[in-house]
């Protein structure tokens, strides 16, 4: 374990340090200061956000990046969940100081999926123990949702065909719809496997919303 000590406060940009609070600093920080230290801590891993539309865009991919991770890993014995929970909730602090839309936390990732599988359970008839879906291609590729099985045919698993909410863009042009996929004839150990059908958007991932709202562009 290192024994050096952490520096509070600072941001840094090609090996300089630019302190966030300093004599010079005014009480009240402005917002294009802290925008400046996101994008100085972004340009030291080599993704370069000049302004704050593009710090807006980058933040929800982050978010959207360790949602999908969380739901298709969280069913593993060794999945890294500390850095996808931590990862979401520094994204949705780092939103609510600027006022962006909100992303949501893993908690809500979490409750979203179970509430997914609910409703698609909910759609079949004469349902009981869980199962569950894993999707190999398309927006939802590597997820892995728990949606029970049919009583009435058990070898049948769920339903044939699973209709799920997408979003596609960017925080200025959003885009919302569904994608359709159709179960595989593969089955291991309770796990089914479903394959897109259709075609969606290249850019197309869950739509998974958030809990938290407030209004966007203003500093809370």
């Amino acid at each position: 374990m290192s024994n050096t000590q952490n520096v509070p406060h600072q941001a840094y940009q090609f090996g300089t340090a630019t302190p966030l609070f300093d004599a010079s600093t005014p009480a009240a920080v402005s917002r294009d200061h802290l925008l400046d230290l996101v994008s100085a801590a972004y340009a030291r891993g080599g993704t370069f956000l000049p302004d704050e539309g593009t710090i807006d865009i980058e933040l929800p991919e982050a978010a959207d990046k360790a949602a999908c991770s969380l739901l298709r890993d969280r069913w593993d014995d060794d999945f890294p969940i500390a850095a996808y929970v931590e990862l979401l909730s520094a994204v949705a602090a780092l939103r609510a100081v600027f006022g962006f839309d909100a992303t949501p936390t893993a908690a809500e990732v979490i409750q979203w999926s179970e509430n997914l599988g609910q409703q698609l359970a909910s759609e079949t008839e004469g349902l009981t123990a869980p199962c569950y879906a894993r999707f190999v291609d398309g927006p939802y590729k590597g997820a892995v949702l728990r949606i029970p099985r049919a009583v009435a045919a058990p070898d049948a698993g769920p339903a044939a065909v699973l209709v799920l909410p997408i979003s596609w863009g960017d925080t200025t042009t959003p885009g919302r719809g569904n994608a359709q996929y159709r179960r595989d004839a593969a089955e291991a150990e309770g796990l089914w496997f479903y394959r897109l059908n259709g075609d969606v958007r290249e850019d197309a991932r869950p739509h998974i919303a958030p809990t938290a709202t407030f209004p966007k562009g203003t500093a809370r």
